[in-house]
């Protein structure tokens, strides 16, 4: 492929960091003793967007002030899990990533995460600078399946042809995102697997990073 730029989408692709963070929910939910807070029910919030989650979940448990205090605690419980030494890599992400530096290829991050816990966790896995730019969900008014924050990281690192350009993302409304944004997108399937609509929207479904290095590759 020939490309000028990578857009990495940064929970479930970067980092296996979706089992800290349903570790750290569960945790909040137990403690304030929120029913049927299961896997299945967690899933169904990866890569919407922190308010999307809360506005469904507030009506899910009838009382937003519940949510919020389980969404602080939730918050409260991510870092020491991260400083327990929890938050890994994802497979191959060190090999793809060396592929791109030796070919000049530049690669940032548009993650829903808030920019303050992607540098934590960008510092706390040894990574700090490797990304040219990062946008987080403080630059962005709408969360995926909007197509904004793909947009400003495509735009923030200099509008290379959007079929130039690449997407890595883990989730369905980040597919979506990278469809709305029109720009070519690979499946790293973390945790969901794919349903028909990634099989017939993304240039590949791949196993791991090194598969999409391999990719590139061609």
């Amino acid at each position: 492929m020939d490309l000028k730029l990578v857009i990495f989408d940064m929970d479930g692709v970067v980092f296996d960091s979706e089992k800290v963070y349903f570790e750290a929910n569960k945790l909040a939910a137990d403690k304030l003793q929120m029913p049927n807070y299961t896997l299945k029910y967690y899933k169904q919030f990866i890569g919407a967007g922190t308010e999307p989650m809360l506005a469904q979940m507030a009506k899910d448990y009838g009382s937003r002030e519940l949510v919020d205090r389980f969404y602080q605690m939730s918050m409260d419980n991510v870092y020491p899990i991260v400083e327990a030494g929890k938050l890994e890599l994802k497979p191959g992400f060190k090999e793809l990533t060396a592929y791109l530096d030796e070919q000049s290829i530049p690669y940032v991050i548009a993650s829903s995460n808030f920019k303050k816990d992607i540098e934590y966790y960008l510092e706390k896995t040894n990574i700090s600078g490797r990304f040219a730019h990062i946008v987080s969900a403080d630059d962005v008014t709408h969360a995926k399946p909007s197509p904004e924050i793909f947009e400003k990281a495509w735009k923030k690192a200099g509008c290379p042809a959007k079929n130039e350009t690449l997407i890595i993302e883990d989730s369905l409304n980040g597919v979506k995102a990278a469809n709305n944004a029109k720009i070519p997108v690979v499946m790293v399937p973390d945790i969901i697997l794919p349903t028909v609509y990634e099989k017939e929207h993304t240039v590949a479904i791949l196993p791991d990073l090194v598969a999409v290095r391999d990719l590139i590759k061609k």
